[in-house]
């Protein structure tokens, strides 16, 4: 009877003691699932990858131009010891187998008295050289280029020498110099310079079968 009595007493004491308790389980449930959620947030917050703005730059193109360098006229090697050259007059060009004389020996030909083609005027220029002299006929050629060459040709003396003297003057070559390259400057004969005119030809023929009236 006493154990029976007394278990009314141990119910009532349990209830007053459990109840506190599961409301203190309850309520730190509610704070434990807060303090989740804004954890959650913290990791979400410091975890979230800021939006990156990637800009592009275009580089333009720059087109570099090409420089095209003309090549430097180079003076031609002549070929002057052994041989003098005589130059006569075949042009309708007063006075230019004088000049032409100058010009050759400015480049280092050896040059003697200018004189007179006995064989008529001609368009162009003849070269003619000694076959005795062993050096003649490399220096006629070297005339030939310090002219321009070209058309020129380079043949032997003919016997009496086409010269109004009849003396050659102890020359090997003789340039009967024409209408293509009277009064013009080796530069413009090699085309380095411009060509220029002085005296224009007024007969149109290749050659005059009568002897030219130009002087020297």
């Amino acid at each position: 009877m006493t154990r029976a009595a007394g278990q009314p007493a141990r119910r009532t004491w349990l209830a007053t003691t459990i109840a506190p308790l599961a409301l203190g389980a309850i309520v730190l449930a509610a704070c434990g699932g807060d303090g989740d959620d804004d954890a959650d947030s913290s990791a979400d917050a410091s975890t979230t990858t800021p939006n990156v703005i990637v800009t592009t730059t275009t580089i333009p193109t720059i087109t570099v131009p090409t420089v095209t360098v003309a090549p430097t006229p180079t003076t031609p090697t002549y070929v002057t010891e052994g041989a003098s050259v005589m130059v006569t007059n075949a042009s309708r060009v007063d006075g230019g187998a004088g000049r032409m004389s100058d010009r050759l020996a400015a480049v280092g030909f050896t040059t003697v008295a200018p004189g007179n083609y006995t064989l008529g005027s001609l368009e162009i220029t003849k070269i003619y050289y000694d076959p005795a002299n062993p050096s003649a006929q490399a220096v006629a050629e070297s005339v030939k280029v310090a002219l321009g060459g070209g058309a020129i040709e380079v043949l032997e003396m003919p016997t009496p020498p086409p010269v109004d003297t009849g003396d050659l003057l102890g020359a090997g070559v003789l340039v009967a110099m024409g209408n293509d390259t009277a009064d013009k400057t080796l530069e413009e004969l090699q085309g380095i310079a411009t060509t220029t005119t002085t005296g224009a030809p007024t007969d149109s023929s290749a050659e005059s079968s009568t002897p030219s009236t130009s002087s020297a």
